[in-house]
Protein backbone atom coordinates (compact mmCIF):
# COMPACT_ATOMS: atom_id res chain seq x y z
CA UNK A 1 0.00 0.00 0.00
CA UNK A 2 2.82 2.26 0.86
CA UNK A 3 4.98 1.63 -2.26
CA UNK A 4 1.62 2.42 -4.35
CA UNK A 5 1.20 5.93 -2.86
CA UNK A 6 4.67 6.42 -3.31
CA UNK A 7 3.93 5.71 -6.67
CA UNK A 8 1.13 7.29 -7.60
CA UNK A 9 2.98 10.62 -5.73
CA UNK A 10 5.75 10.49 -7.77
CA UNK A 11 3.51 10.25 -11.22
CA UNK A 12 1.78 13.06 -10.27
CA UNK A 13 4.71 14.96 -9.30
CA UNK A 14 6.10 13.99 -13.28
CA UNK A 15 2.49 14.84 -14.63
CA UNK A 16 2.13 18.63 -12.88
CA UNK A 17 6.32 19.61 -13.67
CA UNK A 18 5.19 18.52 -17.36
CA UNK A 19 2.01 20.49 -16.96
CA UNK A 20 3.96 23.72 -15.90
CA UNK A 21 6.64 23.25 -18.50
CA UNK A 22 3.59 24.03 -21.32
CA UNK A 23 2.06 26.43 -20.02
CA UNK A 24 5.60 28.71 -19.34
CA UNK A 25 6.71 28.26 -22.84
CA UNK A 26 2.41 29.06 -24.17
CA UNK A 27 2.61 32.41 -21.87
CA UNK A 28 5.14 33.72 -23.29
CA UNK A 29 3.45 35.57 -26.28
CA UNK A 30 3.38 38.64 -27.77
CA UNK A 31 0.04 40.40 -29.05
CA UNK A 32 1.11 41.27 -32.59
CA UNK A 33 -2.86 42.46 -33.20
CA UNK A 34 -2.96 44.99 -30.21
CA UNK A 35 0.40 46.32 -31.58
CA UNK A 36 -1.30 46.81 -34.49
CA UNK A 37 -4.58 48.30 -33.58
CA UNK A 38 -2.29 50.67 -30.89
CA UNK A 39 -0.27 52.01 -33.94
CA UNK A 40 -3.65 52.75 -35.93
CA UNK A 41 -5.24 54.43 -33.50
CA UNK A 42 -1.91 56.95 -33.27
CA UNK A 43 -1.76 57.29 -36.63
CA UNK A 44 -5.18 59.02 -36.94
CA UNK A 45 -4.66 60.72 -33.46
CA UNK A 46 -1.36 62.06 -35.18
CA UNK A 47 -3.49 62.98 -38.37
CA UNK A 48 -6.06 64.76 -36.51
CA UNK A 49 -3.33 67.12 -34.36
CA UNK A 50 -2.20 67.84 -37.60
CA UNK A 51 -5.67 69.20 -39.03
CA UNK A 52 -5.87 70.92 -35.71
CA UNK A 53 -2.42 72.28 -36.17
CA UNK A 54 -2.54 73.24 -39.74
CA UNK A 55 -6.46 75.42 -38.78
CA UNK A 56 -4.34 77.21 -35.93
CA UNK A 57 -1.91 78.82 -38.56
CA UNK A 58 0.46 78.53 -36.05
CA UNK A 59 4.01 77.65 -37.91
CA UNK A 60 5.59 75.94 -35.03
CA UNK A 61 2.64 74.18 -33.91
CA UNK A 62 2.21 72.75 -37.92
CA UNK A 63 5.97 71.73 -37.59
CA UNK A 64 5.45 69.81 -34.83
CA UNK A 65 2.45 68.17 -35.57
CA UNK A 66 3.81 67.28 -38.93
CA UNK A 67 7.15 65.98 -37.53
CA UNK A 68 4.78 63.72 -34.41
CA UNK A 69 2.41 62.34 -37.58
CA UNK A 70 5.85 61.70 -39.26
CA UNK A 71 6.67 59.10 -36.24
CA UNK A 72 3.21 57.55 -36.05
CA UNK A 73 3.30 57.18 -40.05
CA UNK A 74 6.66 54.90 -39.16
CA UNK A 75 5.48 53.45 -36.35
CA UNK A 76 2.05 52.09 -37.86
CA UNK A 77 4.33 50.64 -41.23
CA UNK A 78 6.39 48.59 -38.56
CA UNK A 79 3.70 47.71 -36.63
CA UNK A 80 1.90 46.35 -39.49
CA UNK A 81 4.97 44.42 -41.75
CA UNK A 82 5.18 42.59 -38.19
CA UNK A 83 1.63 41.73 -37.99
CA UNK A 84 1.27 40.47 -41.39
CA UNK A 85 4.50 38.72 -41.31
CA UNK A 86 2.81 36.82 -37.82
CA UNK A 87 -0.33 36.11 -40.43
CA UNK A 88 -2.55 39.03 -39.66
CA UNK A 89 -4.99 40.83 -42.11
CA UNK A 90 -4.09 44.71 -42.76
CA UNK A 91 -7.59 46.88 -42.15
CA UNK A 92 -8.78 48.84 -44.99
CA UNK A 93 -9.98 51.78 -42.81
CA UNK A 94 -6.23 51.82 -41.84
CA UNK A 95 -5.04 51.51 -44.99
CA UNK A 96 -6.58 54.88 -45.96
CA UNK A 97 -5.30 56.56 -43.28
CA UNK A 98 -1.85 55.91 -44.15
CA UNK A 99 -2.45 56.51 -47.36
CA UNK A 100 -3.65 60.24 -46.07
CA UNK A 101 -0.50 61.03 -44.16
CA UNK A 102 1.66 59.99 -46.44
CA UNK A 103 -0.35 62.71 -49.09
CA UNK A 104 -0.16 64.97 -46.17
CA UNK A 105 3.78 64.62 -45.67
CA UNK A 106 4.45 64.46 -49.38
CA UNK A 107 2.84 67.82 -49.83
CA UNK A 108 3.86 70.17 -46.85
CA UNK A 109 6.95 72.31 -46.94
CA UNK A 110 8.32 75.13 -44.49
CA UNK A 111 7.92 77.24 -48.27
CA UNK A 112 3.96 77.15 -47.87
CA UNK A 113 4.02 77.94 -44.40
CA UNK A 114 6.38 81.03 -45.14
CA UNK A 115 3.93 82.12 -47.89
CA UNK A 116 1.42 81.94 -45.45
CA UNK A 117 3.02 83.80 -43.13
CA UNK A 118 3.60 86.74 -45.81
CA UNK A 119 0.25 86.70 -46.71
CA UNK A 120 -1.73 86.42 -43.65
CA UNK A 121 0.87 89.43 -42.61
CA UNK A 122 0.74 91.89 -45.14
CA UNK A 123 -3.67 91.76 -45.54
CA UNK A 124 -3.83 92.19 -41.73
CA UNK A 125 -1.05 94.98 -40.62
CA UNK A 126 0.07 95.84 -43.83
CA UNK A 127 3.65 96.10 -43.08
CA UNK A 128 6.50 96.54 -45.85
CA UNK A 129 7.47 92.77 -47.49
CA UNK A 130 11.31 93.69 -46.12
CA UNK A 131 10.01 93.70 -42.55
CA UNK A 132 7.60 90.80 -43.11
CA UNK A 133 10.76 88.75 -44.60
CA UNK A 134 12.05 88.94 -41.56
CA UNK A 135 9.25 87.93 -39.33
CA UNK A 136 9.07 85.12 -41.42
CA UNK A 137 13.01 84.30 -40.93
CA UNK A 138 12.64 84.35 -37.49
CA UNK A 139 9.66 82.28 -37.04
CA UNK A 140 11.63 79.73 -39.83
CA UNK A 141 14.48 80.33 -37.72
CA UNK A 142 12.23 79.57 -34.25
CA UNK A 143 10.21 76.67 -36.38
CA UNK A 144 14.08 74.99 -37.29
CA UNK A 145 15.43 75.23 -33.44
CA UNK A 146 12.17 73.35 -32.28
CA UNK A 147 12.10 70.67 -34.87
CA UNK A 148 15.85 69.90 -34.40
CA UNK A 149 15.16 69.75 -30.62
CA UNK A 150 11.56 67.27 -31.35
CA UNK A 151 13.68 65.26 -33.57
CA UNK A 152 16.85 65.12 -31.03
CA UNK A 153 14.19 64.15 -28.14
CA UNK A 154 12.12 61.60 -30.05
CA UNK A 155 15.19 59.71 -31.09
CA UNK A 156 16.36 59.70 -27.81
CA UNK A 157 13.18 58.53 -26.65
CA UNK A 158 13.46 55.47 -29.42
CA UNK A 159 16.97 55.00 -28.60
CA UNK A 160 16.12 54.32 -25.06
CA UNK A 161 12.82 52.48 -25.52
CA UNK A 162 14.94 50.31 -27.43
CA UNK A 163 17.57 49.43 -25.08
CA UNK A 164 14.51 48.72 -22.19
CA UNK A 165 12.82 46.39 -24.68
CA UNK A 166 16.05 44.61 -25.21
CA UNK A 167 16.72 44.51 -21.87
CA UNK A 168 13.16 43.30 -21.15
CA UNK A 169 13.83 40.67 -23.84
CA UNK A 170 17.40 39.18 -22.53
CA UNK A 171 15.86 38.84 -19.04
CA UNK A 172 12.96 37.06 -20.08
CA UNK A 173 14.75 34.75 -22.30
CA UNK A 174 17.21 34.34 -19.08
CA UNK A 175 14.25 33.66 -16.70
CA UNK A 176 12.31 30.73 -19.60
CA UNK A 177 16.11 28.91 -19.20
CA UNK A 178 15.78 29.23 -15.98
CA UNK A 179 12.70 27.83 -15.22
CA UNK A 180 12.93 25.21 -17.97
CA UNK A 181 15.88 23.62 -16.88
CA UNK A 182 14.42 23.66 -13.17
CA UNK A 183 11.31 21.86 -14.74
CA UNK A 184 13.58 19.62 -16.73
CA UNK A 185 15.30 18.77 -13.34
CA UNK A 186 12.29 17.70 -11.22
CA UNK A 187 10.98 15.87 -14.07
CA UNK A 188 14.22 13.79 -14.68
CA UNK A 189 14.50 13.36 -10.84
CA UNK A 190 10.73 11.67 -10.39
CA UNK A 191 11.39 10.19 -13.65
CA UNK A 192 14.70 8.20 -11.97
CA UNK A 193 13.00 8.03 -8.54
CA UNK A 194 9.97 6.25 -10.44
CA UNK A 195 12.55 3.50 -12.12
CA UNK A 196 14.46 3.36 -8.64
CA UNK A 197 10.81 2.22 -7.32
CA UNK A 198 9.95 -0.69 -10.18
CA UNK A 199 13.90 -2.08 -9.81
Amino acid sequence: MKKTLLTLALAGLVLTANSCKKNETSDVKIDFTQSYEDAALALATAQQNYQEAVASKDPARIEAAKIELQKAQDKYVESKNVYVAEGGTVKTEYENNLATSTQILGNTSTGMVSNAITKTDSIITGRTNAEIDNTAKEIKDKVNTEKAKLVEDANKTVADTKAAAEKAKADLKKSTEETKKAANEKIDKAQKDLNDLFK
